[in-house]
């Protein structure tokens, strides 16, 4: 019995590798890739370029940030969130400075710059703040409910 099977799979085994060499025998065209399409697009004057930003509205916009980082610090500051979870008044705090992060948006706006790119900066300021301004109302509830003075 074990002489039929192994003259079976040793049949299969051949025939398969007939039909592989047949199969494979003839290469199959390769297109060839020419010079101009492998070529990358280049940028056109509607397009806009990140490193065209000239260094005034640079300046403007890490002002413009300054500002509002001012404005998360001095809301959070003030006394009337300490009756509240951390969490919520960290939004409520983040919702009052909307308004000075509204003015990068302008800022980037006058120079050209796509909304998509603008929202994403606005995106990630707003979160690194977020972080932060929770991280610090979360200490000082933790050291409120330890009994620490303030």
């Amino acid at each position: 019995m074990k002489k039929y099977l192994l003259l079976i799979l040793t049949g299969l085994f051949l025939q398969a590798c007939s039909e592989y060499k047949i199969n494979n025998s003839a290469p199959a065209e390769i297109p060839q890739v020419t010079q101009q399409a492998a070529e990358t697009p280049q940028p056109t004057a509607t397009q806009w370029n990140g490193s065209s930003l000239s260094e005034a509205t640079i300046k403007q916009v890490q002002e413009d940030k300054q500002v509002y980082k001012q404005c998360v610090y001095q809301e959070a500051q003030k006394k009337g969130y300490q009756k509240f979870d951390s969490r919520v008044a960290t939004d409520a705090v983040i919702k009052q400075c909307e308004t000075t992060l509204a003015k990068i948006r302008t800022t980037f706006s006058k120079e050209g710059v796509p909304e998509v790119i603008i929202d994403r900066f606005l995106k990630k300021t707003r979160i690194d703040m977020t972080r932060k301004i929770l991280q610090s109302l979360m200490f000082a509830e933790a050291t409120r409910k330890a009994g620490a003075v303030q």
